[in-house]
């Protein structure tokens, strides 16, 4: 719904202050790291795990003979950077009748931005917490979960998925995502709150103290906790708000660097970067404000992350 144009009019002594719902954290390309290529549509390579094989008697060569020749597989994965654009059409006279704190191609482009965002957020959201993409699992239910502090064991779930990641791909975690939710709740449970006093943070658990003494107790880098919030409902209507990343918590191994011969969960390939792009509609009298971003959120191997799906009520 565009403004209209007296509401770009307020009274001046109010010109230092607007109230906006904003997301202040995305975390998805902290899970999916961008990486810049060149075309919009590629292959990367993918090995085998023939690396790992025993070999046992077969290892051994007797003078004066061959050693034993081995083979190990390859194949190659497939991205295509598909391009996210909106744009919103700003009137010359919003923009001459405007008056502090608005700023129509200012707010234009920030509510786009958000747009583009919170979608991407959303949609990779969405796919990690799908049993069919992410198949190393488990759901937890009833007292199982770690709402409930008297049967729930959360380490104990945890622990499950780091052996599980491990003995599927050689690979520990090195990252913990949850939603927000979650967090909230894990920080609060008898087991943890048991282990933090031997930590000397005792008391109220700061956010802080339980995001360290989660990369301390599991040996983790990284922490990453999933805040941001999205509007489900059809434009014009009645605003539904909710938790982007659900009350789910994910084990990952994520490679921060790009190199050869080394696993990772996935990346954010991109062939264009963020862009904010200005052009004139005459006929309109108006600047067009667009932004557009072209990505693939890749999840390169699956056996490099594990869900704890519905972690609490």
């Amino acid at each position: 719904m565009n403004p209209k144009l007296g509401d770009a009019k307020v009274d001046k002594i109010l010109s230092q202050f607007s109230q906006r719902y904003s997301n202040k954290m995305y975390i998805a390309e902290n899970i999916l790291l961008p990486m810049k290529v060149k075309e919009k549509t590629g292959k990367y390579a993918k090995y085998g795990s023939e690396n790992l094989r025993i070999y046992t008697d077969a290892l051994f060569r007797a003078p004066g003979t061959r050693a034993n020749s081995i083979d190990y597989s390859v194949s190659q994965g497939t991205y295509e950077c598909r391009e996210r654009a909106l744009e919103k059409r700003v009137p010359d006279e919003f923009v001459d009748n405007s008056d502090d704190p608005y700023d129509p191609k200012r707010d234009a482009t920030s509510t786009i931005m958000d747009n583009i965002w919170a979608n991407q957020e959303n949609a990779l959201a969405t796919v990690m917490a799908d049993t069919a993409v992410l198949t190393k699992n488990t759901t937890l239910a009833g007292v199982d979960q770690w709402s409930d502090y008297t049967n729930s064991d959360p380490f104990d779930d945890i622990f499950a998925g780091v052996d599980t990641m491990r003995t599927n791909s050689a690979q520990l975690p090195n990252t913990i995502a949850m939603g927000y939710s979650v967090m909230k709740i894990l920080k609060q449970h008898p087991d943890v709150r048991e282990q933090l006093k031997y930590t000397g943070a005792g008391g109220n658990v700061s956010d802080g103290a339980f995001v360290q003494f989660l990369k301390d107790f599991f040996n983790i880098q990284n922490v990453l906790i999933g805040t941001a919030i999205k509007d489900s409902a059809d434009e014009g209507q009645t605003a539904s708000l909710a938790d982007i990343w659900g009350k789910h918590l994910w084990l990952l191994h994520i490679n921060e660097r790009p190199t050869l011969m080394q696993a990772t969960f996935g990346y954010t390939f991109f062939d264009v970067p963020r862009k904010v792009e200005t052009y004139r509609e005459e006929s309109h009298v108006a600047d067009v404000i667009r932004v557009r971003y072209s990505f693939d959120q890749n999840i390169m191997d699956a056996n490099l992350a594990y869900l704890v799906k519905n972690a609490v009520a």
